[in-house]
């Protein structure tokens, strides 16, 4: 009997590394892979949203879970919510920048703790940068909102 040889060829090379990709892929999420490498370390991070229809803003309470929307990551829990009137900026004809309330809705200044890593520009929390300017789409408890990090403190 003749013995057949395997032949190694350029659709066997894309087989494994697709199969190769997928393990890293599976492995990346399972094993919780991201940027950050060092210890745990708690921040509190402020963000400031000057347009938020007072129905939602209303229900917004200490404790509640905050969620960044777009990345899915773990923000922590709300430890302070103040509510002010909105902050909308006009101008007039003029030329004068005035900034006026907007009737049913509210400026949110939530305060917020979160374990994260250390980062050069802020924090790191899951396998997200964020830094103070960021603009961001948060689900606060049953609520979501539009607004920017303010601040971001580390807690000793």
């Amino acid at each position: 009997m003749e013995k057949k040889k395997f032949r190694f060829n350029f659709i066997d090379a894309i087989v494994i590394l697709v199969i190769l990709a997928a393990v890293a892929f599976v492995g990346y999420f399972v094993l919780g892979g991201g940027f950050g490498g060092g210890e745990s370390i708690k921040y509190e991070v402020t963000y400031l949203c000057e347009e938020v229809p007072s129905f939602a803003a209303s229900i917004i309470k200490e404790g509640d879970k905050v969620l960044d929307e777009q990345k899915d990551t773990d923000l922590g829990v709300v430890t302070a919510v103040e509510l002010s009137d909105s902050r909308t900026y006009t101008t007039t004809n003029e030329g004068e920048v005035l900034c006026v309330p907007k009737p049913y809705y509210n400026c949110v200044a939530l305060t917020t703790e979160v374990e994260g890593s250390e980062y050069d520009f802020g924090m790191i929390a899951g396998s997200s940068k964020y830094g103070v300017g960021h603009s961001i789409t948060i689900r606060v408890g049953s609520a979501k909102i539009f607004g920017r990090v303010s601040g971001i403190k580390r807690i000793d």
